[in-house]
């Protein structure tokens, strides 16, 4: 199976992308080979990298479970075991309030298990996209209360709750916070706030995401209740599947203890006992197949999310938690089934909301691409907003309008910090939160015409000292000589590929194309490429508008590429997966 790796290749829309090649150092690159034991052209990777430190590399290069800090480093993190122990051993009602996306799912999944195999019944909730909106609300928390809940523990959620959790606090509620995203203005009063990004108590170098938190909180829960320690290492590498689909999926770096925790998640997730992910794994044709960041990112991701973006998240939960084997094939089927559902309702949103996206470029608003609809599905304005993104090199803001008001979400481009955009713009929200690159957003319907003037006025200061265009950074130039297996496998060692560990891009100059190039698929371009006497049979995904370039033998292209095994009937061959390609220059 053949999974276009993370990178969006150039599209039509896109205005044209720089390619940028990485400074290399011959000399070091020569002695990182030797020392590492590694093809010349990884270690040329590894050089464009700027990794200097050889006790880190050699860290990066063998990312073990041994490396992954003391979860008692995390400010409040003593508060929050002690107060849920307390209330474990004296059989207190918890429960663990999530999110609908697959990071809040994955993080109430492991909370949910952990609390289970410490004695303790706890009850959850995760809200509804339409029903409840994003985060924890009044309504939610009161009706907690009111069922005898003493210990409310947030998950992938909570930070920017300061209301929400005040009014748990005045009904008697203890709150534990665990969480990842960025606080507003303050944390909330709640009894313990464990969350990485505190600005004042950084756990400095770990962007985890909120299953990477909750996964810490459980290690500090086991720990603390003095579990033996071989149980506790079984209990926490069998979460570790859990773990890695919500850090590949919430898009954080793989880099520190992200990369521990996602490489060795990723083979638990290949050897999972759970009967809905081996389910889930079937039915999409990797079980028992090597799992990785592009199964996750284009497979797996899409059908657990797709529960909470069309019907209720519940459905995933249920199935990473079921022990039922016949419920769990149910359950994957009928996720399979809702992530057909969202590709049909995306699709004709995205033609929409291009079409009112040109518009706005035509009338002068195109810094920050802010586009509505009233019939918007609010499950997929997220992924519509990364579409708009990616293929006009803007950030992008995809609403559903209301009567009084639109909501949806922000998806940004390297460089502009969405987040701190809406900021500047804040007189003209009634709410927002989220990161650098993807928030969501809410604004009065009366106000949208402002807001959007408003955040182009911001982006284009911005904009007028760095105009932004898409840039393909290119790791090393390659000879035909270079591309062997070897080199491939060597090259894997840099795996797990994601956020700020992208899988390197290579360029191959002066190509031809000996054998007339086709389109495969949905306008995939299809093609053998030679240089320096070695031939290579190559795909492009979404690349069919290039095939003129390639369609004439005796013209020669320069070629982006990444290498990729493609198995078909059986058998196994060395391919490239091309991201861009141009006329050859001249020299």
């Amino acid at each position: 199976m053949t999974v276009p790796s993370p990178l969006p290749t150039p599209s039509r829309g896109a205005p044209p992308a720089r390619w940028v090649v990485r400074a290399g150092d011959r000399v070091r690159e020569q002695a990182l080979a030797r020392q590492l034991d590694i093809h010349p052209a990884v270690a040329r990777v590894l050089v464009a990298r700027q990794w200097q430190d050889d006790a880190a590399l050699r860290e990066f290069l063998d990312p073990r479970l041994a490396a992954l800090r003391d979860p008692f480093e995390l400010a409040d993190m003593d508060r929050a075991v002690a107060r849920t122990l307390r209330a474990v051993a004296t059989g207190e009602k918890i429960a663990i309030f999530g999110d609908y996306d697959v990071d809040g799912i994955c993080s109430t999944a492991v909370m949910l298990l952990t609390l289970r195999h410490l004695g303790a019944a706890p009850a959850h909730f995760i809200p509804h996209r339409l029903l409840d909106g994003y985060g924890m609300n009044t309504t939610r928390v009161e009706e907690l209360a009111a069922s005898g809940v003493q210990l409310l523990v947030t998950v992938d959620t909570g930070i920017t709750a300061v209301t929400e959790i005040a009014r748990a606090r005045a009904l008697g509620m203890d709150v534990v916070v665990t969480d990842h995203h960025l606080p507003e203005a303050g944390l909330p009063d709640a009894h313990a706030v464990v969350n990485p990004n505190r600005p004042d108590a950084p756990y400095a170098g770990a962007r985890l995401c909120g299953a990477g938190v909750a996964f810490k909180f459980a290690h500090a829960l086991l720990k603390a209740a003095g579990r033996p320690p071989e149980e506790a290492r079984a209990f926490l590498r069998d979460l570790l599947d859990l773990v890695a689909l919500a850090t590949v999926a919430d898009i954080v770096p793989l880099i520190g203890e992200n990369r521990v925790l996602v490489t060795h998640g990723l083979r638990q997730l290949a050897a999972t006992r759970r009967p809905g992910l081996r389910a889930m794994l079937a039915e999409n044709k990797l079980l028992d197949a090597e799992v990785t960041p592009g199964h996750v990112a284009f497979v797996l991701a899409p059908r657990l999310n797709a529960a909470g973006r069309t019907e209720h998240a519940g459905i995933a939960l249920e199935l990473l938690l079921t022990d039922c084997g016949n419920r769990a094939v149910a359950l994957a089927q009928e996720l399979s089934a809702l992530n057909r559902q969202r590709r049909d309702e995306e699709a004709s949103i995205v033609d929409d909301a291009i079409a009112r996206a040109e518009a706005q470029i035509a009338a002068g608003l195109a810094d920050v691409l802010v586009v509505a609809g009233p019939d918007y599905h609010l499950g997929v304005v997220g992924i519509v907003a990364a579409r708009v993104a990616e293929r006009f090199h803007r950030p992008a803001i995809v609403m559903r309008l209301e009567t009084d008001r639109a909501k949806g979400s922000a998806r940004s481009i390297p460089g502009f910090d969405v987040h701190a955009a809406l900021g500047a713009c804040a007189d003209h929200l009634l709410t927002f939160g989220g990161h650098a690159a993807a928030a969501g957003v809410q604004v009065a319907a009366s106000a949208l015409d402002d807001f959007r003037r408003a955040i182009n006025a911001h982006a284009r200061t911005l904009f007028a000292v760095a105009e932004p265009a898409p840039e393909l950074h290119v790791d090393a130039v390659l000879d035909g000589a270079d591309i062997t297996w070897e080199f491939y496998r060597d090259l894997q060692r840099l795996q797990p590929f994601g956020e700020e560990n992208p899988a390197p891009l290579f360029l191959l100059e002066g190509a031809r194309c000996p054998v007339p190039p086709r389109l495969v698929g949905n306008n995939h371009l299809k093609l053998t490429l030679r240089a320096d006497g070695e031939s290579f049979p190559a795909i492009g995904f979404g690349l069919g508008h290039l095939l003129p370039l390639c369609e004439s033998p005796g013209h020669a292209v320069d070629v982006l590429f990444r290498p990729s095994e493609n198995t078909w009937q059986g058998r196994t061959s060395l391919q490239l997966e091309v991201k861009d390609l141009r006329p050859a220059r001249e020299g």
